[in-house]
Order: structure tokens, then sequence, then C-alpha cells
């Protein structure tokens, strides 16, 4: 078995992404990788916490010194308990698929590679086809080959936020849904009771070391 590693990043935009897409993805899968309630409890209490500090500090009308002191003290709770799930949970658990790998940014730690590939300059260019009842497709382009059906070389996955019905957001975080597109025209299924709704969403790239690329513009379908 490889020896299998994972990087949190620095910046605080960027940290708040890797949690956010970390424990949604550990809740949805909690089951099946063999995470306990106990340590989902505890971490998303957690991320609570952080995520309402965070945005203490994101906003010009409230952020202070204190309010980052505060916000810096929760992430360093949150990150340590980070720290625990992957080395205890995730790391090498043979459960998790290797899409899923990509998407928590885990990855060969055993050397001997080449040099990582640098973060993605380029951004996916979205349209949402729909073919059959509460399901989009999404294709996808890259915006320096649009008229090519595929990801830039190196990169894992196409990561979508979403939100359904108005307003529309007027950036990703006013979105509400994630998803992980690894290949063009693969479809996001819906319940039926959001058909006639308008979804909307901004897409970017994910290489295979987990970084990733500037946002998309906005697109948008109605859920057939």
């Amino acid at each position: 078995m490889s020896k299998e590693t994972y990087s949190i990043p620095k910046g605080v935009v960027s940290r708040v992404d890797f949690e956010h897409n970390t424990i949604d993805l550990c809740v949805a899968n909690a089951t099946d990788w063999d995470i306990s309630t106990a340590v989902l409890t505890a971490i998303t209490g957690q991320q609570t916490d952080f995520e309402i500090k965070n945005a203490v500090t994101s906003n010009p009308n409230t952020q202070s010194h204190a309010a980052t002191v505060a916000r810096d003290a929760s992430w360093a709770v949150l990150k340590t308990s980070l720290e625990n799930l992957y080395n205890q949970n995730l790391l090498n658990n043979s459960a998790i698929t290797d899409e899923e790998k990509q998407a928590l940014y885990i990855h060969d730690g055993s050397g001997g590679g080449g040099t990582p590939a640098p973060a993605p300059i380029t951004t996916p260019v979205v349209t949402l086809v729909s073919e059959e009842i509460s399901v989009l497709h999404v294709v996808y382009a890259d915006s320096a080959t649009p008229n090519k059906h595929h990801k830039p070389a190196n990169v894992a996955f196409c990561e979508i936020w979403g939100k359904i019905d108005v307003p529309a957001p007027t950036d990703p975080t006013g979105c509400t849904e994630h998803y992980y597109i690894s290949r063009s025209h693969e479809g996001i299924v819906f319940d039926a009771t959001l058909r006639s709704k308008t979804f909307y969403g901004f897409a970017r790239w994910v290489n295979k070391n987990g970084k990733f690329g500037p946002c998309s513009g906005i697109f948008s379908a109605l859920i057939p």
C-alpha cells in the first residue's frame, strides 16, 4: 500500500473551502467510511463555531483585531480535529474511491514522482443539459479550448457550487450545494419537488495535487 498524505491550505479563503468540502463529504459517507457519530458531532460543532467567527472577520462592518484572534483560535481547534480525522479515518481507507480521494486532496506521499503540477490558470466553461426528468448533465470544456469537452492536463475534477431557485447568487459564497464532476456529461440528480426551479452554479478546476484554479462566471438552467 502506498503512503498517502494530504495538505491543509494556509490561506483564509482556501481553508474555509477545504474544511467545508471535507466535512460535507465525511457526513455524506460516514457509514461507508466508518466515521463515528461522535467524531462527526464534535467536528461539525467546531465547524459551525469557526464559520460564524470567520463570517464576522469577513464583514467590513464587524471585523476587528479581537474578531481575528477569535477566528484564528477557533480555526486552530478545527484544524487539529481535521488532522485527526485524516490520520485516523481517511488516509489509506480502502472504502474511499480514487475520485473521492481527489476531492479530499489525498494523494500519494511516497515520493519519487515528478514535480507537482501547478494550480490551474483556466476556468471551466459549463453547459447544463437536460435529457431526462430531474437530472441536469454537466457538459464542460476549458476556457483555453472551449470547443473540446475535456479537462486540462493534470486536473482531477470540476468542482461546482450550486444554488436552487431565486434569488441568483452573486458568487460561490451564496451557494448551498456542492458537487465534484470528474467526467463531462456527468449528471446531477435532483428531488422531483425541485422540477421547474432554476439551478445556478459556479465552477473551478481542481488538480491532482489538490490545487484549484479561478472560479468561472455564473451559469444556470431549469431543472427538468
